[in-house]
């Protein structure tokens, strides 16, 4: 360290604060610091949103209350939620077949379960083209969807039923092309 700026420290020194006080003192300041730093990247990031959706920022001008407030996010479409829901509802409802195809119903046999399932499948694959008339759109795309994915099960209960000593995996590629036959048709 040069002579003058060692004069300079230990001349400033003399004013100083005892090196506990001064800690908290320059730990307070940089937690101030700190804090207007988040606060003004939080605001830097909302600026760069707004330049880069002005039409957006057009529709949302910022409340005269509170002049630096973001715009407010706006809910989903009715029509986003219901297909929401009758998506998960098509899945639980797949799900649900899976299971009692697999699992349920044993006092049936594969046999009274491939004849239920036949009858559920055949419902489905109907009941779009009455929804569609109504107008449900939506209702009609999940339910022929869970019409398909019975039909998948249909091709195993099938080969549970009718073919159970056929080799697995030609039975899945002919019931894989009969079912994508089918689909197209």
């Amino acid at each position: 360290m040069s002579r003058s700026v060692a004069a300079t420290t230990l001349i400033g020194m003399e004013n100083a604060p005892p090196p506990a006080e001064e800690l908290v003192i320059l730990d307070r300041e940089l937690g101030h610091l700190e804090a207007r730093r988040a606060q003004l990247l939080a605001r830097r990031a909302w600026l760069l949103d707004v330049m880069r959706q002005s039409a957006v920022a057009a529709q949302y001008p910022p409340s005269p209350s509170h002049p630096f407030a973001p715009p407010a996010a706006r809910d989903a479409s009715p029509r986003g939620a219901q297909n929401v829901l009758l998506t998960l509802g098509g899945v639980l409802l797949t799900i649900a077949a899976v299971a009692f195809t697999l699992v349920s119903w044993g006092h049936l046999g594969i046999g009274g379960r491939s004849a239920v399932l036949a009858a559920v499948t055949a419902l489905a694959l109907a009941a779009p083209a009455a929804l569609l008339r109504r107008g449900l759109v939506s209702t009609a795309e999940s339910v022929a969807a869970l019409g398909l994915a019975l039909t998948v099960l249909d091709v195993y209960a099938l080969h549970r039923v009718a073919a159970p000593d056929t080799d697995a995996l030609a039975y899945a590629a002919g019931g894989s092309a009969a079912l994508a036959a089918l689909w197209a048709a």
